[in-house]
């Protein structure tokens, strides 16, 4: 862990930063840890909100596939942070060395990295990160696009025939339900983590680190259409 040391003038103008004992030549920005995950579900927030508002579909669709690629990116900055974070308090070296692994699904490292603390698991867990499963594989497709030929032909009296076509899957992403959903299923998480470490009322532990103000695990629900019985019953 760096160790940064900030020398002063009389007038508290910086005159050095030494880092580790050496001296710094660039700017230091030191933040908070949860600012590494609350820009990203800010950023799909806002343009959640939108694409809500936006009537030209081509923008719709650009603001709906920002605010979902950034709300399973903070979904990852989370579970990296976060368990990170934890593994520091439990004192366990194998979780921080779970959480440095990049290979493998993302719901299985959460998966795995849950069972390494003493909650051991989330309420609902097997449909929580089943879901997200699905979605962070869209994400994956929307990263790393791949072009599948497709071509279309128009039957009259002279049929015309266009190739080079692609039946493009980044349509979905012009709906503002699906997006809101996505950003939902990813508040759960973090929710059903708040609540496996004790909160009852995770609106605060929401709002620590994701940024987004006063939502509560019940309007998540309700936004998903799932009921609390419905989630809790699908457990390992």
């Amino acid at each position: 862990m760096p160790h940064f040391h900030i020398e002063t003038n009389d007038d508290d103008s910086v005159r050095q930063i030494w880092r580790d004992g050496v001296p710094h030549l660039e700017g230091a920005h030191l933040e908070q840890l949860y600012a590494i995950v609350t820009l990203y579900f800010k950023v799909a927030g806002a343009n959640i909100q939108n694409i809500e508002q936006e009537r030209k579909t081509s923008l719709r669709r650009a603001y709906g596939v920002q605010s979902f690629v950034m709300a399973l990116t903070g979904l990852e900055a989370f579970t990296n942070t976060y368990f990170k974070l934890r593994a520091g308090e439990l004192d366990n070296e194998v979780m921080v060395k779970r959480v440095s692994q990049k290979h493998g699904s993302l719901t299985n490292k959460i998966k795995e990295l849950l069972a390494m603390t003493p909650e051991v698991q989330i309420e609902g867990q097997v449909m929580v990160l089943d879901k997200l499963h699905e979605l962070s594989q869209l994400r994956n497709a929307l990263v790393h696009p791949q072009w599948e030929p497709a071509s279309i032909t128009l039957a009259s009296e002279v049929s015309i025939s266009i190739t080079g076509l692609v039946q493009n899957f980044q349509a979905a992403f012009e709906d503002p339900v699906f997006c809101r959903e996505a950003f939902m299923w990813c508040m759960l998480l973090v929710a059903r983590v708040g609540r496996a470490r004790g909160n009852k009322d995770v609106a605060g532990f929401l709002f620590h680190w994701t940024g987004i103000y006063g939502l509560s695990e019940q309007q998540i629900l309700s936004e998903l259409q799932l009921s609390e019985q419905i989630v809790a019953s699908s457990q390992d």
